[in-house]
Parts: C-alpha cells; structure tokens; sequence
C-alpha cells in the first residue's frame, strides 16, 4: 500500500468519525463550553432537614379505669414539606459553610475523585464515585434514591470533576444535587471531619 492510499484512508475515516459525532445527539463537542456554577440561594442550601417534622396538635385525654386513671396523650405529627428542597433544573452548588451545614443534617456527601486520592482521605461518610473510573462504581447509584439529597465534591476549586459528576448525576435522574465548591481542600482548612481508607 503506497502513502497516497494509506493518506486517503485515514482522510476518509477522519471524515466519516466527524460527521458521525457532529449528527450523534451524544456526540463531544469540539469546543468545550465553559460551564458556569450558579450558587444556591441560602433558603434553597439551608432549608433541608432530614426528618423534618412539626407538630400539628395535641390531644390529651383522660381515661379512668377501675383501678387506676391515666393520661392518654395524642400527638399529630405532619412531615414538613416545605423543608424539603424541590427538584432542582440543574445541580447547584454551595460553599463550605453549606456544606457543613448539610452535612451535620446527614445528607449524602459523593467525593468524585480517584480511589488513591479517597483512601489517602476524604470527607468521614462520603462515598466514593469516581468520575473518571470504571463503571463498576456506578453500580453504587443503584442503592441511592433518585429522591435523595446528594453532594459532590473533589480536591478544591480547580478540580471540576465534582462539576461533572454532579452534571452526570442530574442527567440519570438525580434532580437534588449539590456541587460543593471548595471542596476536600476547603474541608481540611476548616478541621472538619475526615476519614481514611474505605471507612
């Protein structure tokens, strides 16, 4: 095979692979765009509770047996919907001071980074699903409810994989995510608390 066919070759499977991304509805873009963080409103961060409850009324009545009185004592316990962010149109994120507030509330902590990184240590709770690792870490997303609040996060501000597994999550259904910006870095500086190894 001469130069001028072996060139027309890959000429044409060059070709062919471009027009085949450009008209694939999943195909890469050629310029990355720019993605912009938008930050949560306090009242969107702060508003989550776990269990969050208020006390709808009391009714306290008096039964008398043969033997003894007692207080039977009623209580209406209603689920604050309210508390409960909605669904969100696109990942949000947060600051550390957020964070640390979700996070004392329990809320499920993501760190997108890569397994030595976690291991070496991470945010104490969170689990690990690295963006950029096999997809036999994604078999963990089938023990989460779409339904629950979710926080990602990597190494600090230049590290945009919690961006983009906060990105992947939203598409597969996860509509309550948080991108937590600042990260592992912010987290160490401020002494909260950590974990190592696979704890």
């Amino acid at each position: 095979m001469d130069k001028k066919n072996l060139l027309s070759i890959i000429t044409i499977s060059i070709s062919i692979g471009l027009i085949y991304n450009y008209l694939n509805p999943n195909g890469i873009p050629f310029i990355r765009e720019e993605r912009i963080l938008e930050f949560a409103s306090e009242e969107d961060s702060l508003s989550y509770r776990n269990d969050s409850i208020s006390i709808v009324s009391i009714d306290s009545t008096n039964i008398k047996s043969s033997t003894e009185t007692s207080v039977k004592t009623e209580v209406i316990v209603q689920k604050d919907s309210q508390s409960q962010p909605t669904e969100f149109t696109k990942p949000l994120a947060i600051k550390i001071d957020k964070a640390y507030q979700l996070y004392k509330q329990g809320v499920k902590f993501i760190d997108a980074r890569m397994p030595d990184e976690y291991n070496e240590g991470h945010i104490k709770g969170a689990i690990n699903i690295p963006f950029d690792g096999d997809e036999s870490y994604r078999d963990i997303l089938k023990t989460i409810s779409k339904d629950e609040l979710l926080v990602t996060y990597c190494s600090g501000t230049e590290c945009d994989l919690s961006i983009l597994l906060g990105d992947e999550l939203f598409e597969k259904g996860y509509k309550r995510v948080y991108i937590f910006f600042g990260g592992w870095n912010d987290w160490v500086e401020r002494g909260y608390p950590i974990s190592k190894g696979w704890q």
